[in-house]
């Protein structure tokens, strides 16, 4: 596993996206996570769940988010009902997620934790 990459796994059965971000986050990693979301996306099909795991990363480097951004909408205009997202324990960590998912229009479908286990456990329970 390379430090530059994202990890994106299929869970078929309960019909989650499981995503773990790299520790450095570059545009170009973003670009392939967007290819791989759109494989993972066709292979779930419709009505899908998201837990995002970005526990390796401090904070999403301020000139990406706005690409993040971009890919939660285009996942919920993919057919993504719900999503979680664990991040550091820290306010820088957990203020930016909380906006990210904010200004993707995810609302009340969208949470960030601390936890995976307690994520996915809300995701999937």
């Amino acid at each position: 596993m390379s430090d530059g990459h994202f990890e994106v796994h299929v869970h078929e059965r309960e019909r989650v996206v499981e995503v773990r971000y790299p520790k450095r986050l570059t545009p170009e990693a973003l670009e392939v996570y967007r290819s791989s979301l759109q494989t993972a996306v066709q292979q779930v099909g419709p009505s899908w769940r998201c837990l995002v795991d970005q526990t390796r990363l401090d904070v999403i480097p301020p000139h990406l988010t706005d690409v993040i951004t971009e890919l939660n909408r285009w996942a919920a205009a993919h057919g993504l009902v719900a999503a979680v997202r664990v991040v550091k324990k820290t306010a820088v960590g957990e203020l930016q997620s909380r906006r990210i998912l904010r200004e993707s229009g995810l609302g009340d479908s969208a949470q960030v934790f601390f936890d995976r286990d307690e994520a996915w456990q809300r995701l999937t329970g």
